[in-house]
């Protein structure tokens, strides 16, 4: 039994040295995500009320006429009517995944968007009048952006809370909301999952690995302290068993 205690203490000692500091960041992670505002980190506190816009759906042109000016390759998944800056437009979705906003009461095609034209939709979505501060074109995939449509256009505003409005450049669309808050949240979450490449991974072999290294710890401790529980009554029932009776 002495050796058993003193392999399992060894294993116990060195595997808590190995995950111990991942061990500290999932806990101090989930308590951190824990206590913020999920809305605020989807920046909903920033989101101005959506007009109101009369689609005029008596006056709009056909479906098949708005699927035309779309002009995309391919067989359409869906043609939704729906309010863009202040006018009534058809999105057009193919099944590859491409999509195009068409007027739909004009039948011209609204996209791709300009840097103007992106700059209007941020300031109309974000709420209060402060203007843009700035405007980024990205071609590729960043940290802060991923997994959505690209190119985009980025617009920045100086709102105390650091909120960029990601837009697609060939949608038209709203594909991303980020603040200061968000971005605390992604990196919190990123130590959690140790998803340090694409940050998305929830399988990643560090996870997995530490994940079975902290089980092992835990057992150890478990059988350690059953170990020592049952030494001190061994050796409590010995010294009572050999005190004198009077």
């Amino acid at each position: 039994m002495t050796a058993v205690l003193r392999w399992t203490a060894r294993i116990h000692k060195w595997l808590a040295l190995f995950v111990g500091i991942q061990i500290v960041l999932w806990v101090a992670g989930g308590a951190m995500m824990s206590l913020l505002d999920i809305d605020r980190v989807h920046g909903d506190h920033h989101v101005a009320p959506p007009p109101v816009v009369d689609l005029g759906i008596a006056d709009a042109i056909p479906v098949a006429r708005a699927v035309e000016a779309a002009g995309l390759s391919g067989p359409v998944r869906s043609v939704t009517l729906m309010p863009w800056l202040g006018r009534a437009v058809y999105q057009v979705e193919a099944r590859s995944g491409d999509s195009a906003l068409v007027d739909a009461h004009r039948g011209e095609r609204l996209t791709p968007i300009s840097e103007e034209t992106a700059i209007a939709l941020a300031e109309a979505f974000h709420l209060g009048d402060l203007p843009a501060q700035s405007v980024d074109y990205l071609e590729a995939a960043t940290t802060e952006y991923r997994g959505a449509p690209l190119p985009a256009w980025r617009v920045n505003f100086d709102d105390g809370d650091g909120t960029s409005l990601y837009y697609g450049a060939e949608t038209g669309l709203l594909t991303s909301r980020r603040n200061d808050e968000w971005r605390l949240f992604d990196f919190v979450w990123m130590l959690h999952i140790m998803g340090y490449q694409d940050r998305d991974d929830f399988n990643t072999i560090w996870l997995q690995g530490f994940a079975l290294f902290s089980l092992v710890t835990v057992f150890a401790g478990l059988l350690l302290l059953f170990i020592r529980m049952r030494r001190s009554l061994l050796v409590a029932l010995s010294q009572a068993q050999a005190k004198p009776r009077t």
